[in-house]
């Protein structure tokens, strides 16, 4: 429905009307400035000045939003809570760092994590992995949560966690593990996370030395195996368990930490072709409780979302899958939008 007129890297973009779409008279919004505000503190402020139509609201914010007279001092809607499907983990390199190699030292990481604390502290509202398909995405007949267990790890193990660790000291013919680096992305709310996990590492006496970069030099570091955990991260293209199951098969471009496993490659594969959907179900039970086993990976976060509109916008749909906000059926009142501009 819209073009892209103006693109300012991380900056902005500027969308119009398409005068050759088809539904073009049903498009409410004939112009849209996007702004990509890394900042949060810049971003409230956008939001409470006027500067923003609408936003997304961080943990931090949560509280002060939730409240109705703050919604009213800035003339906007009820907020909108909604799981955006999303799970955020740790990655682990399984392919050239011999530390991360061996499946106990990732079991005593996994373990170690307080993600309960973590969402209550830090990433308010979220909800804690226990799994990696997120709770409310769908599964046979209820959500996949239901049919295959809400809690496939144990939070905040640390005794089982030091247990594991030791075991694979021993396996690894040491007696200390040497610091070893995580990589992150330079925003402060992902030092923040990685901070959070690193204090846990520490208390089963691991050092995690955190190494921030630029989303592309993560990506590179990613791809040439130049790390040991990785904070990482998956939102659903389609609502089926595949979407985030397949990251993790061998030769995937995604599965960067390059977890390799034959009977889970066969599960995935097997999945592909089975036409009846409680048996197809299943192999994605397996194949879940294969990844957590294994500690592939080791689940962070589900990730809630939440925004806030302008009274004078209506009609804006969130979804927690493809598009997460459209405006297909949006409109905005100018006049009351200048109104408030004059106030």
């Amino acid at each position: 429905p819209w073009v892209v007129k103006e693109w300012n890297h991380k900056d902005s973009f500027k969308l119009v009307k398409n005068d050759n779409y088809w539904n073009k008279d049903n498009i409410k919004i004939d112009e849209m400035n996007i702004k990509i505000v890394d900042k949060v503190e810049t971003r409230t402020n956008l939001l409470k000045t006027g500067k923003l139509d609408g936003s997304a609201i961080q943990a931090k914010d949560l509280p002060e939003f939730q409240d109705l007279a703050t919604r009213e001092q800035y003339h906007l809607q009820d907020m909108v809570d909604m799981p955006d499907y999303s799970v955020f983990y740790m990655e682990f390199n399984q392919f050239n760092n011999k530390y991360t190699m061996n499946e106990n030292i990732r079991k005593a990481l996994m373990l170690a994590m307080d993600r309960t604390s973590f969402v209550e502290k830090i990433n308010l509202g979220d909800r804690p992995a226990l799994a990696l398909i997120p709770e409310s995405f769908p599964g046979l007949n209820k959500s996949f949560r239901e049919e295959n267990g809400m809690e496939l790890i144990k939070d905040n193990d640390k005794e089982t966690a030091k247990q594991l660790l030791a075991k694979g000291l021993q396996e690894l013919g040491l007696k200390q593990l040497p610091a070893i680096d995580m990589v992150i992305e330079d925003t402060d709310i992902a030092q923040k996370i990685a901070v959070k996990f690193q204090q846990d590492w520490k208390e089963i006496g691991v050092t995690v030395n955190l190494v921030p970069v630029p989303w592309g030099e993560k990506l590179r570091r990613l791809k040439a195996g130049e790390f040991a955990i990785a904070a990482n991260g998956w939102g659903p293209d389609y609502m089926d368990p595949m979407t985030f199951l397949d990251l993790f098969q061998t030769g995937n471009g995604n599965n960067y930490g390059k977890f390799s496993n034959a009977q889970y490659d066969k599960l995935i594969n097997d999945a592909r072709v089975e036409k009846d959907p409680a048996k197809r179900m299943k192999m994605f039970y397996e194949a879940e409780k294969i990844l957590i086993d294994k500690a592939a990976v080791a689940p962070q976060y589900f990730r809630i979302s939440h925004w806030v509109f302008k009274d004078y916008l209506t009609g804006v749909v969130n979804r927690g899958a493809g598009p997460t906000t459209d405006f297909y059926w949006a409109d905005i009142d100018m006049d009351a939008k200048e109104a408030q501009a004059q106030k």
